[in-house]
């Protein structure tokens, strides 16, 4: 069926424009519609800092949309934009406008009353022309890499087997907006809807950088994935369990005299960060107590709670905490838990000169374990600023990661049931079928003791 769907505030109310002041010539409805969502659509993308989180802020700066552009998708696209800057009396402007001038496009932006509340919604555009070209100018785009390292995991990207509930999740990013009032997350959740619900399928993958696979449902948000279905059935996941703590004891437990060759194998675009690494821990050498009590914590599933106590004395934890969830600490320890495994990551993972009473803490507990990172965040790569020396700390762990996650275990399962077990990977977890929950579940655990001879917690989990 030749439809595509965009995205319009609630509020627009495009037919009671038209009703009163009719234009004088074949208007086209899906191009307007189809105009002002490729405005929020830019909107989102820009919306990228603190300062837009406010919903005034987030929607009331010009967005530059160039005339050339939008010729090529829709002939008469400038009589319609002329429509909808048009000052009808007592109706205002759908569209405010800046006008063309060198070096600059023309730019516009939704004026707040049609913006209502900002509630979103899909509309349905159907003009074959129109979609043709829309659907041309947003074809799925897959990085090369993907192609020749990891394509067996594009074809489990069904679009007639990938169903989703868009009004009801476009509905629960409205009400995570009104707890949380970030509207510039709402407006890329909602746009990321959008392209799901448009079948738009992208991947990404950069096996120097980060390693993992970026897929359409590994950047879907997660308060909408119950509203996901596969094959006509809820989607379920597998998770690791404090991925990046056990990838690190993993990184840290194996044997000097074969770590090398065995991380060379694993990570074979990483050379130099793996020379360095090897470098840096011959010089520090970590305790090998401090080794065995941290894998030990981490496989015992104990790791964050060993710092919450710690945590919750810090000078930064009040403000920290409200910050991150909106109101004071109440004694929740779920809560607790959570801000502490997200300070601990943070801290791992920033720059040496921040997260320093986090990092006084871990220090108390792995002095070693902790002097190795900090080291290793501050050595000098040839070509890499300052700046960004301490990302290749966390390159490290998370192509270990991708490593057994897509490469080992992603791989091991589609060559052995060839599509009979399809599943989609999300970083550190498998998403299935809920009918393959507890195969795949036993599957990893398996897959992991036959590799390393040891298995991370894994936890179960069905979106619905």
């Amino acid at each position: 069926m030749n439809e595509y769907y965009v995205l319009v505030p609630k509020s627009l109310n495009l037919e009671q424009r038209l009703s009163k002041f009719p234009p004088d010539f074949e208007l086209s409805r899906d191009y307007c519609h189809y105009f002002i969502s490729e405005l929020i659509k830019q909107v989102s993308n820009q919306n990228c800092s603190d300062e837009f989180k406010d919903f005034k802020a987030a929607t009331t700066h010009f967005t530059s949309r160039c005339a050339g552009i939008n010729q090529s998708i829709y002939r008469n696209s400038k009589l319609h934009i002329d429509y909808l800057y048009q000052d009808f009396g007592g109706e205002g402007r759908v569209l405010w406008r800046h006008n063309y001038k060198p070096g600059s496009c023309h730019s516009y932006y939704l004026p707040k009353y049609f913006w209502g509340d900002g509630e979103l919604e899909l509309i349905c555009i159907t003009e074959k022309t129109l979609v043709d070209k829309v659907k041309k100018l947003n074809k799925p785009q897959i990085d090369n890499t993907v192609r020749k390292h990891l394509n067996f995991t594009i074809g489990y990207f069904d679009p007639c087997l990938i169903e989703l509930d868009a009004e009801s999740a476009l509905n629960e990013l409205y009400q995570d907006y009104g707890r949380t009032g970030d509207y510039a997350k709402y407006l890329k959740n909602a746009v990321m809807i959008m392209n799901l619900k448009n079948k738009v399928y992208n991947f990404h993958y950069n096996p120097k950088t980060d390693g993992r696979l970026h897929t359409a449902l590994s950047q879907f948000p997660k308060i909408g994935r119950k509203y996901l279905k596969y094959d006509g059935q809820h989607i379920a996941e597998v998770d690791l369990s404090s991925s990046v703590p056990f990838f690190l004891s993993y990184l840290l437990s194996l044997p000097a005299s074969s770590k090398s060759a065995i991380l060379s194998a694993q990570l074979p675009y990483s050379e130099n960060i793996l020379y360095h690494y090897m470098l840096v821990e011959s010089s520090v050498s970590p305790s090998i107590r401090e080794v065995a009590d941290f894998r030990q914590l981490v496989l015992n599933n104990k790791l964050y709670g060993e710092f919450m106590l710690s945590f919750t004395d810090l000078q930064n934890f009040d403000s920290g905490f409200k910050n991150m969830f909106g109101r004071a600490f109440d004694g929740d320890e779920d809560e607790l838990r959570k801000y502490t495994k997200k300070r601990l990551l943070s801290m791992l993972f920033a720059c040496p000169k921040e997260y320093t009473q986090e990092q006084a803490v871990f220090y108390r507990y792995f002095p070693t374990i902790h002097q190795l990172i900090k080291e290793f965040k501050q050595a000098k790569f040839k070509g890499v600023p300052r700046s960004e020396r301490h990302k290749r700390f966390s390159y490290l762990l998370f192509q270990l990661e991708s490593h057994f996650m897509l490469n080992v275990i992603a791989r091991e399962i589609n060559n052995k049931f060839r599509r009979k077990i399809p599943f989609f990977t999300l970083h550190d977890c498998l998403m299935v079928r809920e009918s393959d929950l507890e195969q795949v579940y036993g599957l990893m655990h398996d897959i992991f003791i036959s590799e390393i001879g040891y298995a991370p917690n894994m936890t179960q989990k069905v979106w619905k």
